[in-house]
C-alpha cells in the first residue's frame, strides 16, 4: 500500500486521486476486520469430549507373543522349561519378566 502511494506521488499523482486511494484502502481495511481471528481473550471450547474406540495402551509393557502386556498383569510365556506364568514388571528403566515356576494352566 505504501509503495503504491509512493509511486503515485513520484509520478506526480494529484492530492485528490492520493486522497481517494486512501479512502478505499481503509474501506477495504474495515470491512476485512470482521474476518479477522478472534481476539486471544475468547478461548475455544470442544462440543463434544474425544471418544476413545478402544481403551488406552499402558505407558509401559511387555512383549509376548507379539501382544503387549500391560506392567502388573501376568502372561503365559515360553521359556526353556516350557510354557511358564510370568509377572510384567520393572527393573530400574527396563520392563522385564518375572518368571514363576509355575507352569501355565491347561484349559
Amino acid at each position: 500500500m505504501i509503495r503504491i502511494i509512493r509511486r503515485l506521488h513520484r509520478t506526480g499523482a494529484t492530492a485528490p486521486r492520493l486522497a481517494a486511494l486512501l479512502a478505499t484502502s481503509l474501506l477495504l481495511l474495515t470491512l476485512q476486520a470482521p474476518l479477522l481471528p478472534a481476539q486471544a481473550q475468547e478461548h475455544a471450547e470442544a462440543l463434544d469430549q474425544p471418544r476413545l474406540a478402544q481403551a488406552p495402551e499402558p505407558y509401559c509393557f511387555c512383549w509376548s507373543d507379539g501382544k503387549k502386556i500391560a506392567e502388573g498383569a501376568t502372561a503365559c510365556i515360553r521359556t526353556t522349561k516350557g510354557r511358564r506364568l510370568a509377572l510384567c514388571g520393572r527393573v530400574i528403566n527396563m520392563m522385564s519378566w518375572e518368571v514363576s515356576e509355575n507352569p501355565c494352566p491347561e484349559s
